[in-house]
Formats: structure tokens, sequence, C-alpha cells
């Protein structure tokens, strides 16, 4: 019995590695809050010119993470990117995370090696225009969640914090500008 019980799920494991690669999907591992993302792609993977571009601004980061990612669905949503949708087949985008001065970051590239965004965890206060603004907002009695990011666009130097606030199940990213105007409110997935 036990014998038959070990080919089966050793059949079993070998369709699932065969299906997984068959299929392209990207392998998956745990992340902290139960989710499922791709896993990381080997810096083998990333392209020279992003490496090179990387490596020129950041030399002495030795810690770094690459993910591969699709292409956006609207080129102009270059912050509310999600990780979820991290790929290593076929990327259109590779992201590097790494933490400088005990700093987490996150930096996205083009395929060929051009910055596009840098988003940068934010630990301290908020600007006080922001902080203002959803004082005044619909979310000033809802629970701030620490993932604050101070987001910057390379292509026009546009700086943007993202703020996640959750009431009971419903949790929405907010997108501001330093002067406390809102750029975007996205609904997150529960």
């Amino acid at each position: 019995m036990k014998t038959l019980y070990i080919k089966l799920m050793t059949g079993c494991l070998l369709f699932t590695s065969v299906a997984v690669t068959s299929f392209g999907q990207a392998p998956m591992v745990e992340v902290v809050d139960g989710g499922k993302m791709p896993a990381k792609l080997d810096k083998e993977r990333v392209p020279k010119t992003v490496t090179e571009t990387y490596i020129i601004e950041y030399p002495v980061i030795v810690n770094d993470s690459w993910y591969g990612y699709p292409a956006f669905v609207d080129e102009t949503d270059w912050y509310g990117y999600d990780p979820y949708l991290y790929t290593d087949v076929q990327p259109e985008y590779y992201i590097v995370e790494f933490t400088k001065e005990e700093t987490p970051h996150k930096i996205i590239y083009t395929k060929t090696g051009k910055k596009i965004a840098t988003h940068k965890k934010f630990i301290t206060d908020l600007p006080k225009a922001v902080s203002d603004a959803i004082g005044k907002s619909k979310y000033k009695s809802w629970i701030f969640v620490k993932d604050n990011e101070e987001i910057l666009k390379e292509s026009d130097k546009k700086k943007v914090y993202k703020v996640i606030v959750k009431k009971g199940t419903e949790r929405h990213a907010l997108y501001f500008e330093p002067n406390g105007n809102l750029v975007k409110d996205k609904k997150l997935k529960a």
C-alpha cells in the first residue's frame, strides 16, 4: 500500500512539474501575507543593458532580487504596478528590489535599460499637505497600513506618495502629489 501511495505521489509531482513548465507559468512562491507571486529571476536572465544601467547607479548594492513584469495595460499608470503580475515569461520590464541605507527600494526598467520609476519605502511622516488632504477626505477615519512609498517617475521627475488605507476588509492605495492633490484612488483586492 505504501509503495502504491509513493508511486501515486511521485506521478502527481512529475505531472505538476511538467504541466507548469509546459504551460509557461512562472514558478510561484509564498509571500508574507499568504498570497503567491512568481519567483525571482536569475540575474543572468536580465538583459545586460538593464543590469549595466543598474550597476552604474547602484554600484555597491549586493543583495538584490530581480523580477520580470509584463507590458502595462496603461503606460501612464507607472506608479500603480502590481507585484502579483511579476512574470518570468517574456517580460517587457524588469524590477529590481534591494535595500539601501536600511530603506527598501524597487526600480522599474524597460528591457532596453531605461529607468521608468523608483519606488522607495517611506518611513518618516508624510508631507503635511498629503496628511491634510487625507484628513479632509472620505478616508480620514480609515486605518493607515504601513506600506507607504515615495515614487519618482524618471521621465518628468514627478514625485507621488502612495498611502494604503483600510477599513474592515476594504483596502485602497491612494496616490498623492506632494501638494496634497489626489492623483489616483485604486481599490485593492482583499
